[in-house]
């Protein structure tokens, strides 16, 4: 039996605003003297530079890593692409590991208009019981469901060489695959790697990523998929069947 459920809604229509903004937390320990440590609000990035070597950068959180191979003095990292969230920062000088910290957050410029909502007095409550087999059978295929993608991204070039990890969606691994399939057939570009996992629950695959670097490179797991969605370094450069 249908029930007639009537709303009216009164809005009051507003624009809205939204920006983005990044908090950079400078590490002022006297052992940290030795990174200088730049944050240019401008163009959203960070400097990073000192006289000794600075091998890698690593930046993470339980949803989130990128490791930057650096192998110099000085490097500026764009954090445009960096997610919504709070982040540590990690540089590794030889035996040292200096910790920053930075919270990228969203800005909204207006509040939201008031909405009110009015039933008339003959609305009744529309209940209906869930079908259990249905629930079941919708927690079977969620279990497999891709939450993202990790990527591994090792670029070759004249200058030098970089290496970067880290989580992405699909429409952003689309257009790398895409770019790295160019670069592929290049003479610059050839020698370029790309390698991406489906993963099933990003918070757990992240922090087993972050006590083990090398953990995507696991023989059996349940949290992603170990057979890669994609590898350049595999003949026809095809995504993987499933």
């Amino acid at each position: 039996m249908n029930k007639r459920l009537t709303i009216i809604i009164f809005t009051i229509s507003s624009f809205f605003i939204y920006g983005q903004k990044t908090t950079f937390e400078k590490n002022v320990n006297y052992k940290a003297r030795a990174l200088t440590q730049v944050f240019n609000e401008n163009d959203n990035s960070l400097t990073l530079k000192s006289e000794d070597t600075i091998s890698r950068v690593d930046i993470f959180n339980d949803d989130y890593s990128n490791s930057i191979e650096v192998n110099n003095i000085e490097t500026k990292i764009d954090l445009n692409e960096l997610p919504i969230g709070e982040f540590i920062v990690q540089a590794k000088l030889g035996k040292k590991h200096i910790i920053m910290y930075l919270t990228k957050s969203e800005t909204n410029l207006l509040q939201p208009p008031n909405i009110e909502i009015i039933l008339n007095e003959d609305t009744e409550d529309i209940k209906k019981k869930p079908d259990d087999s249905l629930l079941k059978k919708a927690e079977e295929k969620s279990e497999k469901i891709t939450a993202g993608y990790w990527i591994v991204y090792e670029r070759y070039a004249r200058s030098g060489s970089s290496k970067s990890m880290r989580l992405e969606s699909k429409e952003v691994v689309a257009e790398m695959i895409s770019k790295n399939q160019l670069e592929l057939s290049t003479e610059i570009g050839k020698n370029n790697k790309l390698i991406v996992y489906e993963v099933y629950d990003t918070s757990k695959f992240m922090r087993e990523q972050i006590k083990n670097r090398q953990y995507f490179k696991s023989s059996d797991s349940k949290i992603f998929n170990i057979e890669p969605y994609y590898s350049s370094t595999k003949q026809n450069y095809q995504v993987a069947t499933k």
